[in-house]
């Protein structure tokens, strides 16, 4: 945990604000029913039909839902990809259980190359449950230190690097300078990402997780409401990296 403080710190004083756009954006604000089938939604995995849209937001089932969607784009540089969105986790009248933690949200390339995963976890302390992230592996590398509450949204920014393969995660920021988690370290180069996912599988409680107001983009500046302008993401990351030899 020391060593994650470290590379948040490291990563905030040296975050850069690129010159980009809001690459994509999805309010869910559809019809009651299947996901795919609206915007450029399409079926990566599972029974299609079966990840649907209620009431404006996504609902990600675990349990007998199987579907797993995809929402492609372009991005128009490597480095750095943010995914933002609102979730919420439906009360299951306890603390949640078990160790069976199903990851329901990631970036993606092209083919099954899954990064920057997030999932639902146990609480750690007195509360509902917490989230993890990865960057490469399908089990969290770090969990959110602060216990979340069932029916209460938050809102999670995730950031992966193509470059250098790592991935991490704010809970309610509004600054870069924000806590933060972060993932393994994994072998460079990293993936190039196509897309972002929403995944539905058998988890420890089969929890409902409700998702809202997605941004994706390549760039702080779109995703936090202050960031710090420096040089170049070589520089940025390059902090990072040294402070793992």
């Amino acid at each position: 945990m020391k060593k994650s403080l470290m590379l948040a710190m490291a990563i905030a004083l040296v975050a850069g604000s690129a010159s980009a756009a809001v690459i994509i954006t999805d309010d869910f604000s559809y019809p009651d029913g299947s996901l795919v089938g609206n915007g450029t939604w399409y079926n990566h995995s599972g029974n299609a039909g079966d990840l649907l849209v209620a009431n404006g937001q996504a609902v990600v089932t675990h349990g007998v839902p199987s579907e797993d969607a995809t929402l492609p784009f372009v991005l128009p540089n490597g480095g750095d990809v943010y995914f933002a969105f609102d979730f919420s986790v439906d009360d299951l009248g306890a603390p949640y259980t078990g160790t069976d933690f199903e990851y329901f949200a990631h970036f993606k390339d092209d083919g099954y190359g899954f990064r920057g995963r997030m999932d639902v976890q146990a609480p750690t302390g007195g509360g509902d449950y917490t989230v993890g992230i990865s960057s490469i592996g399908s089990t969290a590398d770090a969990t959110w230190p602060l216990d979340l509450t069932y029916d209460v949204v938050y809102h999670v920014i995730v950031r992966y690097n193509q470059d250098i393969n790592i991935a991490e995660m704010w809970i309610d920021a509004t600054a870069v300078t924000d806590l933060s988690i972060l993932g393994d370290d994994e072998a460079d180069p990293g993936t190039v990402i196509t897309g972002f996912a929403l995944r539905q599988s058998d988890s420890a409680e089969n929890e409902t997780v409700r998702v809202d107001n997605l941004v994706i983009a390549d760039s702080c500046d779109d995703v936090f409401a202050t960031c710090l302008p420096v040089a170049t993401e070589e520089q940025s990351w390059g902090a990072v990296k040294s402070l793992f030899r």
